[in-house]
């Protein structure tokens, strides 16, 4: 989930109400702060309209603005708010409009700032915001603004904006639903019947050819293994070609002899290059030479080959064995009692298990596809909440197998908190508060529980709203769950889901609270999208703990 981990109330404020134009209050609003040295530190767009087709017909025509070089409009603003610093600046025009409603006026674009901390993959990206400036105007373009869509109304934090702004001879106002295509969020794009899936919002420096022309996006450049499409304001888009079929589209010449449980993963993690320990999605033409190494053991739908490995003791095989027996050794090793583990597999049940499949993409590259049963899972989101009976000092421990990414407080071999009855947390270090403990890594390897359930993307909400109470979930923790995990089910018809038992939580993530609570409630979600319905045993889900004295409530999720 790549959004603020406490408040936005900083950037609230630019939105305004859902109404097409919300002038900004007409209260007095308080005089914006210095912005720091750190937040004005900021160079002139890189931007390159002839170079990546911002300025054919076409483009013009799609987008109504003929784009220009960046001209600064408005330096850098800010304000203060939940003892943060947020800035927005300085605003270049890019562009005029030459049709529409805003014909004539400039489209411009602006750098967002904020030193409050942040968790999940690509949070720390830079942020844009669009407005229109029509003379002494600035209209805000809520759904051409990187994370738009979340910003509420809020009054108190709307005046801290338009005061900030009227220094700059500048009155706020906001557009709900006007907006440029260009700059429109894209989580895919398509070329002919490729799907390609947004990975990140970060700008790659080197010169590359160009892929192909996208109708919206204009050049899109190919790197060798993600594609990127640079916009008229300097802003970037990355992108992963997406496979079009999963094993289960397979028809194979002969299946494998150990059934598959948790699926198969085609790239290094669950963002594009995460984990360390997982493995590079292509394989080099001096690995595996397809006529030489390889033997046709399937067909995509589209009648396209996939091949197995014909040596048994191939050298990627061999390698990702020993990784697998390493993660298994020390999740053995483990002191503390780590629960119920699968036995390990012998080199002959690896193989029979079809551990690596390869195929060739459009684009020529051997992409491996890699046996998820072996491979240690990520949890992501783990969110902890603290419920003493009284203000009570507390520690706390999360131990994946392999090792903590993220954490918020910063994870110090552990957290010291003071928690109150509320759920409210302060830091003992340095008095910060906060409403829950996140961190997320690595852990140990865990093949996908068969018992669950098959639910349309459509009805995914529903269902969490339903299920999660049954979980231990309150309705703030449900709220949290759902917030954090529904956008990733977006992507295909159907999902299977289910929730693994306590005995494996504890396995795979043993938790340590000082003193030690009276009752704890631990909800861990894993998934896997589905082309189709299929057909599953049902989960039987156990009657969570009572809530007495000390609860501890944690939930989070596995991705493959």
């Amino acid at each position: 989930m790549q959004i603020r981990s406490l408040s936005l109330t900083v950037l609230l404020a630019i939105v305004g109400t859902a109404c097409k134009r919300q002038p900004a209050p007409e209260e007095q609003a308080p005089a914006p702060p210095s912005p720091s040295p750190q937040a004005v530190a900021s160079a002139t767009p890189k931007a390159d309209t002839v170079g990546w087709g911002w300025d054919s017909p076409e483009a013009v025509r799609l987008s109504g603005v003929q784009y220009t070089a960046p001209t600064r409009v408005f330096g850098v603003l800010g304000v203060t708010s939940g003892g943060y610093f947020d800035s927005i600046g300085p605003g270049y025009k890019i562009g005029t409009f030459v049709d529409g409603s805003y014909r004539g006026a400039d489209l411009v674009s602006a750098e967002r700032r904020n030193d409050e901390p942040c968790k999940g993959e690509g949070c720390d990206e830079t942020t844009y915001l669009r407005f229109v400036r029509n003379g002494k105007e600035l209209v805000f373009l809520r759904q051409n603004s990187d994370g738009g869509e979340y910003f509420d109304r809020n009054k108190a934090t709307w005046q801290l904006w338009a005061g900030a702004f009227s220094t700059a001879g500048l009155s706020l106002l906001s557009d709900s639903l006007f907006a440029v295509r260009a700059f429109l969020a894209a989580d895919t794009i398509l070329h002919g019947s490729e799907t390609f899936r947004a990975v990140s919002r970060r700008c790659s420096s080197d010169s590359l050819k160009v892929a192909f022309r996208h109708l919206v996006f204009q050049q899109v450049r190919f790197d060798g293994q993600l594609f990127h499409v640079t916009r008229p304001d300097g802003s970037c888009l990355t992108y992963e070609y997406m496979p079009y079929f999963s094993e289960k589209d397979i028809v194979w010449n002969t299946p494998p002899k150990q059934p598959n449980r948790s699926g198969y993963s085609w790239k290094k993690g669950y963002e594009y290059g995460n984990l360390e320990v997982r493995y590079d999605p292509f394989v080099a033409g001096d690995v595996v030479q397809i006529d030489r190494d390889a033997t046709v053991v399937g067909h995509t739908q589209r009648g396209e080959p996939v091949y197995e490995l014909k040596d048994p003791n191939h050298p990627l095989l061999k390698a990702f064995y020993k990784d697998y027996e390493a993660n298994f050794a020390k999740a053995q090793g483990r002191d503390e009692n780590a629960g119920i583990q699968a036995p390990k597999h012998s080199y002959e049940q690896f193989l029979a298990a079809r551990p690596i499949f390869l195929w060739r993409d459009p684009f020529g590259r051997l992409t491996r596809f890699t046996n998820d049963d072996f491979l240690p899972v990520y949890l992501a989101e783990p969110i902890i909440y603290l419920y003493p009976t009284t203000a009570l000092e507390v520690h706390v421990e999360a131990k994946p197998l392999h090792s903590i990414k993220a954490s918020i407080p910063r994870y110090r071999a552990g957290w010291d908190v003071v928690a109150r009855p509320s759920g409210e947390l302060t830091v003992v270090t340095d008095r910060k508060t906060y409403s829950y403990l996140f961190w997320e890594g690595l852990s140990a390897i865990s093949p996908m529980r068969q018992e669950g359930f098959v639910i349309p993307q459509e009805q995914v909400a529903g269902f969490f709203e339903r299920i999660l109470p049954r979980l231990g979930l309150n309705e703030r923790e449900s709220k949290d769950f759902r917030d954090a995990w529904l956008p990733r089910f977006h992507d295909a018809p159907y999902y299977f889901i289910t929730f693994l038992p306590r005995e494996t939580i504890d396995r795979l993530a043993p938790l340590v609270v000082t003193p030690k609570p009276d009752a704890v409630i631990r909800v861990l979600m894993d998934f896997r999208p589905l082309r189709g319905r299929e057909s599953v045993q049902a989960l039987n889900l156990p009657t969570p703990p009572e809530r007495r004295g000390f609860t501890v409530v944690e939930w989070g999720g596995i991705l493959r």
